[in-house]
């Protein structure tokens, strides 16, 4: 493994997760179904265990304003059944936030600080930004990319297109960045449960998000 001296975990992934005022109840709770579900499904866990350390730590965070972003699940470290579940328990339960703008550099910023600050040594370090719309709040999201990208941190995105429908070819653009980092566009939300767990799967597979599983 390529990875950092000294990792406690293969990877160290933050869901972070657009909470703003387009985001109804309905698909809020679908997000947190969608990963929860993906968490605790046997292909991830079964990929998780053939890792180097069969370890990865996982945070889910929801963010709107520039101001505004907080942890639903914080850092907890996944190696089996057991502590998926307790994870996906934790996410289930959580209380959710309040809507506000779209910040996503703000997101950005927030979790490279914490994923540099908090999450355990890791091997690998990914932001998973999910949201519906534009940077519309906060600094440029592209500083906040750059320089989290720098820091050596990989920034993959699954954008929900119902309301702006090229919002995919944005985050290609503007989001994303690091080696192997990805786009995984979901048109409406029959097919977002489904696009998740492909997501799940490509940030853990063997090439690291290059090939995402169907």
């Amino acid at each position: 493994m390529s990875g950092r001296q000294g990792s406690e975990v293969d990877l160290a992934l933050v869901f972070a997760v657009d909470s703003s005022g387009s985001v109804s109840n309905e698909r809020m709770a679908m997000y947190i179904e969608g990963h929860a579900g993906a968490v605790t499904s046997p292909g991830f866990l079964g990929a998780v265990a053939n890792l180097p350390t069969g370890r990865v730590a996982l945070a889910y965070v929801v963010w709107s304003n520039h101001d505004r972003q907080q942890y639903m699940v914080p850092w907890q470290v996944v190696d089996g059944p057991d502590s998926a579940a307790k994870w996906a328990h934790a996410l289930r339960t959580a209380v959710r936030p309040n809507a506000g703008f779209t910040s996503i550099s703000a997101a950005i910023d927030f979790c490279h600080d914490h994923l540099l600050r908090v999450a355990p040594p890791a091997a690998r370090r990914v932001i998973d930004i999910v949201a519906d719309g534009k940077n519309n709040d906060g600094r440029p999201v592209t500083a906040a990319r750059d320089a989290a990208v720098a820091a050596g941190i990989v920034i993959n995105g699954l954008p929900v297109l119902e309301v702006e429908p090229t919002l995919d070819s944005y985050f290609a653009e503007e989001v994303v960045g690091g080696p192997g980092s990805f786009v995984l566009p979901v048109r409406n939300e029959a097919g977002l449960l489904d696009a998740i767990r492909r997501k799940l799967m490509a940030e853990i597979g063997p090439v690291w998000g290059r090939d995402i599983p169907r």
